[in-house]
C-alpha cells in the first residue's frame, strides 16, 4: 500500500509516538509510508526566517533499522498568528500534488487543522479516510479561544472518516459521543516493542554508575514531554521531605523542564537528575536504572482520556508503576497488574511504601504488556484494516 500520514506535530522532534511504530513497522512489511507534519516547535520569525520553504527528507524513521519513512515538511509563513494558517494551505496543496502524482492507498490523519482540508481530498479523489486518535485533540489546543473551533472540526471528523481508530475503550466512548459511527469505531491498543525493554541487571548497574547514582539509592523516574500538567515539579517538590536516598530522574524536556532546573539549581541539587532531551535509543538504559517509574499528570481535559505510551514501556522494563487516577489509565490496565495509583503529590509516598512489592509489582507489569501490547501483533492489526479499507475503494 501507499499511505500518507498527516499530522500537526513535529514528527522528528516529538515522541516517538504510536504513529512512529505502526508506520515504521508496516514500511519494513512493504508498505510506502510519506509523512506530512508540521514543525510545533519552531522558534517563529524573527528567530527563523519570514518564510520557511518546504523540507523533505528521503528517510527520517525513528526507531527500526531499515525501516523508511518519507518525511515532508510543507512551507509556511513563520509570523506566528500565520504560522498556521499558512500551513492549512501549503498542506492541502502538498497533498494535493502527492495524490495527482502517486495517488496513495489509504490516508491516516492524527491532525485537525491540516486534517480537515486533507478530508477533503480524500472525499473528491475517493480514497479511504482513517482518524487515528491518541487524545481528545481539541482540549490540547493551547488557545482556549480556538478550542471551540478545535472542537466543531474535531466532531465533523469523527463523523466523516471511513474509520476511526482509538487507543483504548475510554477514548472510543468519547469518540461516539463526539459522532463517530459505533460500527466505525475500533479500538487498537498503545503497545510496546518487548525486546527493547526487557528488564537487565547488568545494564541497570552500568547506567546508575554511569548517572552517580548509589546502589541502595531509591531512583524514580519520569519520560517524556514536560507539559505543565505533567505533574512533575508537584513531585519534585515532595523530595525535600523525603529521606535524602530517594532520586528523581527526569529524561525530556518541555514546558516546565526550566521550572524543574530551577528546583534543582534551587536546593534539590543531585536529587533531582534531569538529562534534558535523549535519543530514543538510550531510554532502555534509563530505565534500567529506576526503581519505580511515574505517570504523575493532573487530570485536566486533556488527560482525560490518555494511555500513554510511556506507561507500557515501563512496564516492558519490570519496573512498577505509580500513576495518577486517569480513567483511561484505570480503565486499560486496572488493578493488579503492577501499576499503583496516586496523585502527583503522594507518589513520592507511594514509591517509599511499596518497599518489598517492587519486584512482584514488577513482573505483574512485565507479564500485562506481553499479553496485550506487542506492536507486531498490533501492526497485524492495523494492516488488515488499512488493506481492507483500500481494497474496498477500488
Amino acid at each position: 500500500m501507499r499511505i500518507i500520514i498527516v499530522q500537526e506535530t513535529d514528527w522528528l522532534r516529538r515522541g516517538p509516538h504510536q504513529q512512529h511504530h505502526l508506520f515504521e513497522r508496516l514500511s519494513l512489511r512493504g508498505h510506502e509510508i510519506t509523512v506530512l507534519d508540521y514543525p510545533i516547535l519552531r522558534p517563529h520569525w524573527p528567530r527563523e526566517p519570514l518564510f520557511v520553504r518546504r523540507a523533505g527528507q528521503a528517510n527520517a524513521s525513528r526507531i527500526y533499522e531499515g525501516a523508511r519513512i518519507r518525511l515532508i515538511t510543507p512551507a509556511t509563513i513563520s509570523l506566528q498568528p500565520l504560522a498556521r494558517p499558512s500551513s492549512v494551505l501549503s498542506h492541502r496543496r502538498e497533498l494535493a500534488r502527492l495524490i495527482r502524482e502517486q495517488r496513495p492507498d489509504v490516508i491516516v490523519s492524527y491532525a485537525l487543522s491540516t486534517g480537515l482540508p486533507a478530508l477533503g481530498l480524500a472525499r473528491r479523489h475517493g480514497i479511504p479516510y482513517v482518524f487515528h486518535v491518541i487524545d481528545a485533540l481539541h482540549a490540547i489546543v493551547p488557545q482556549k479561544i480556538l478550542q471551540p473551533i478545535a472542537h466543531a472540526v474535531e466532531r465533523k471528523l469523527f463523523g466523516a472518516a471511513d474509520e476511526v481508530i482509538l487507543i483504548n475503550e475510554h477514548l472510543r466512548d468519547y469518540a461516539i459521543r463526539m459522532g463517530a459511527a459505533p460500527e466505525k469505531a475500533h479500538v487498537l491498543r498503545t503497545g510496546v516493542d518487548l525486546p527493547r525493554f526487557l528488564p537487565d541487571e547488568a545494564l541497570r548497574r552500568e547506567t546508575r554508575a554511569e548517572l552517580g547514582l548509589g546502589p541502595d539509592d531509591l531512583v524514580l523516574f519520569f519520560m517524556g514531554w514536560i507539559y505543565d500538567f505533567s505533574g512533575v515539579r508537584e513531585v519534585a517538590a515532595t523530595l525535600k521531605d523525603a529521606p535524602p536516598d530517594v532520586r528523581l530522574l527526569v529524561a525530556g524536556d518541555g514546558d516546565d523542564y526550566p521550572a524543574l532546573c530551577e528546583m534543582r539549581d534551587g536546593g534539590l541539587g543531585d536529587r533531582l537528575i534531569l538529562t534534558g532531551r535523549v535519543p530514543y535509543e538510550r531510554i532502555p538504559a534509563l530505565l534500567a536504572a529506576a526503581d519505580v517509574c511515574l505517570l504523575p499528570f493532573h487530570r485536566v481535559p486533556a488527560t482525560e482520556h490518555i494511555v500513554p505510551i510511556k506507561l507500557y514501556e515501563y512496564m516492558a522494563a519490570g519496573k512498577p508503576v505509580i500513576a495518577s487516577p486517569l480513567p483511561g489509565v484505570q480503565r486499560d490496565v486496572g488493578e493488579g497488574n503492577g501499576v499503583v495509583y496516586a496523585p502527583a503529590s503522594e507518589q513520592v509516598e507511594t514509591a517509599l511504601a511499596i518497599g518489598g512489592q517492587a519486584a512482584e509489582l514488577g513482573r505483574r507489569a512485565r507479564a500485562f504488556v506481553e499479553a496485550h501490547c506487542d506492536w507486531e501483533t498490533i501492526t497485524d492489526e492495523l494492516e488488515g484494516r488499512l488493506l481492507a479499507l483500500a481494497e474496498a475503494h477500488v
